[in-house]
């Protein structure tokens, strides 16, 4: 016999069935949604403290090893590679792992201890720094920033951000080597090198001269990176760049250089033009220019080949033979 105001006498009566964990009437299935709802937070709590303890005992792993761990994000594959392997090759103690995505970013910083984060601007950088410092957890993170660009709105953005270092493009693998154990150990550390091999005791310069001032021109940054690391991991030298023929020539003017290596395509004035500009004036004429070019048009070539220039290279990499004809006209001026 059923009692009357039990749980189940009420749900017969109303015509349905007892929610199983309530007790009151419902329609059909065996919850009702206030108990469902209820399900559904406690399953999303446990979950969350599963995270977190598996992102606790990860971590302790890593601290246990003392283990120091460098993450890259970047979204070009083709540079998250390269900033990858100089790092690897140089901090060989140092774990460098990666990230190519926001999502992946972030759910790397969740599961494990990260030393610090490596950035550029140029593949959305800038979007993932703002993820990280929007988030309580990451917000005293260090980040290293990288970015070839010169706009100060970008670089006002960056540090408002909050950032430990940022490195402007180009720069060379040493250079990047070190910057980056500088922020986790306090001191730089000798990178791996990538210059050529030391040429015999005999032929190298060993006075205060021997470092070349070189005034390389290129509108290009990208171009401008590649050319001024090839003559750094090449030849002694101090160079100083421009992205325009106007600004190559004022800083001519006022520094001079021992060789000047211009860009052909460039707008307003090209490579021929600022040559033309360098034999008019009585000062600088006696400064070798080389010009460098893409092009393998017989006419442009031809042109070059007529003018004063002291040559010509082929950019934006420079082969060795061209390396060999750069370092020979700058010791012609020693």
């Amino acid at each position: 016999m059923i009692r009357r105001g039990s749980s189940d006498s009420r749900a017969r009566m109303s015509g349905g069935r007892p929610c199983a964990g309530c007790g009151r009437p419902i329609k059909g299935g065996l919850y009702c949604e206030s108990c469902l709802e209820k399900f559904r937070e406690r399953a999303k709590v446990q979950g969350e403290r599963m995270e977190a303890l598996k992102s606790n005992a990860l971590k302790k792993v890593a601290e246990d090893r003392g283990e120091v761990v460098i993450l890259i994000v970047n979204s070009d594959e083709r540079n998250l590679s390269i900033t990858k392997i100089v790092l690897e090759r140089g901090l060989t103690d140092y774990k460098i792992i990666t990230a190519n995505n926001p999502l992946t970013m972030i759910n790397t910083l969740l599961s494990r201890e990260i030393n610090l984060v490596v950035l550029d601007a140029d593949y959305n950088g800038l979007d993932m720094l703002r993820r990280i410092r929007e988030d309580n957890r990451f917000k005293s993170l260090p980040v290293m920033m990288m970015s070839g660009s010169t706009r100060r709105e970008i670089v006002s953005d960056v540090f408002s951000l909050g950032v430990q270092d940022y490195v402007s493009k180009p720069c060379s693998p040493k250079d990047l080597v070190g910057r980056v154990n500088k922020l986790i150990t306090g001191k730089e550390e000798p990178a791996l090198s990538t210059a050529k091999p030391a040429k015999p005791a005999a032929t190298v310069e060993t006075s205060s001269k021997s470092s070349f001032r070189i005034l390389l021109i290129d509108d290009d940054i990208f171009d401008l990176r590649q050319e001024r690391e090839s003559l750094q991991n090449r030849l002694p030298c101090e160079i100083t760049s421009a992205q325009s023929a106007a600004e190559g020539m004022r800083l001519l003017e006022n520094n001079g250089a021992d060789l000047v290596l211009v860009s052909l395509d460039m707008p307003f004035i090209n490579g021929l033009k600022f040559l033309s500009l360098v034999n008019n004036n009585p000062k600088l004429r006696s400064i070798p220019v080389i010009i460098m070019t893409e092009t393998r048009d017989f006419a442009v070539v031809s042109e070059i080949n007529k003018s004063s220039a002291a040559g010509h290279v082929k950019k934006p990499n420079f082969t060795e033979n061209g390396l060999g004809f750069i370092e020979s006209v700058l010791r012609k001026r020693r």
